[in-house]
């Protein structure tokens, strides 16, 4: 049975990964010491043979320190490598980014379709949104790069905080920020989608335009999919997020439509907000 409690109302520290926070603290000293008794370990067995085979073979020390540092460091490179992908996705889970579109978006598609795959185990409920900056090809042009950068960056600096752990949060796209929201049913999603939209517009992104500072006002359309089981797919659940976020574009922008949306209706003529912005993909 899906959760009831919205996102937004749910601890911000909930543990990121199935890993205790204790446990992913201790990693690194954990390998620090392994290193340590491995060179500890290396210096014995070193000077044990250099007394066996006798003194005069100044290179069997060394060479059999060498040979027990390289066999321990592989367990050790093996430790740290996983912690630093926990670490990683961690960040990631927690909603802590906003970097650029292609950077954490494979690792939010690669964890969304995880909890995709648990949610439909154990039908314990999942959603995605979409969420559409409002006239962002007129920003575009206007302001430039720099100024939907920006926009972007706030948008998700302030969504950030209110998510749960599981959640995920990435820019999905040059106009768009995707969330995923594990544990989640149909109202809590959009409570979440309403609470989004409210929040972006309302707040105001400091810009600096031609020497001049501005603050950037904008709206967002916000696209809601709740996992149904006609969604055999991680993409079939973007889809019809895409779908409710051009639903909510040709009502006029700054709202929230949520999925299944009437393929009809999206390709009728309507009130298009930007002419030039293509469909998304």
């Amino acid at each position: 049975m899906s959760h009831p409690l919205s996102p937004l109302t749910a601890a911000a520290d909930e543990p990121t990964t199935g890993q205790p926070v204790a446990t992913r603290i201790a990693l690194p000293w954990l390998a620090a010491g392994l290193m340590l008794a491995a060179a500890t370990l290396a210096a014995g067995l070193a000077w044990g043979l250099s007394l066996a085979f006798g003194t005069d073979r100044w290179w069997l020390a060394p060479a059999s320190a060498a040979l027990a540092v390289a066999a321990a460091a592989i367990p050790v490179a093996a430790l740290m490598i996983r912690f630093n992908r926990q670490r990683g996705l961690g960040a990631l889970v927690t909603g802590a980014v906003n970097s650029p579109v292609g950077t954490t978006r494979p690792l939010f598609l690669e964890l969304s379709a995880r909890e995709w795959a648990r949610a439909r185990r154990y039908g314990s409920g999942a959603a995605l949104l979409l969420v559409d900056v409002d006239r962002f090809a007129r920003l575009l042009e206007s302001r430039g790069g720099a100024a939907t950068d920006a926009v972007l960056a706030e948008m998700l600096r302030q969504t950030s905080p209110t998510l749960r752990g599981a959640d995920l949060l990435t820019r999905y796209s040059d106009s768009q920020m995707a969330v995923f929201l594990a544990h989640a049913d149909a109202t809590g999603a959009l409570d979440v989608a309403e609470r989004i939209r409210e929040r972006t517009e309302e707040m105001e992104v400091p810009f600096h335009h031609e020497s001049s500072p501005r603050r950037l006002r904008v709206t967002v359309s916000v696209g809601v999919s709740q996992l149904r089981p006609a969604h055999l797919n991680l993409q079939s659940l973007i889809d019809d997020a895409q779908d409710a976020v051009l639903a909510a574009r040709q009502a006029g922008g700054n709202c929230v439509r949520a999925a299944p949306v009437d393929a009809g209706l999206l390709s009728a003529a309507g009130p298009w907000l930007d002419d030039n912005r293509a469909r998304p993909k």
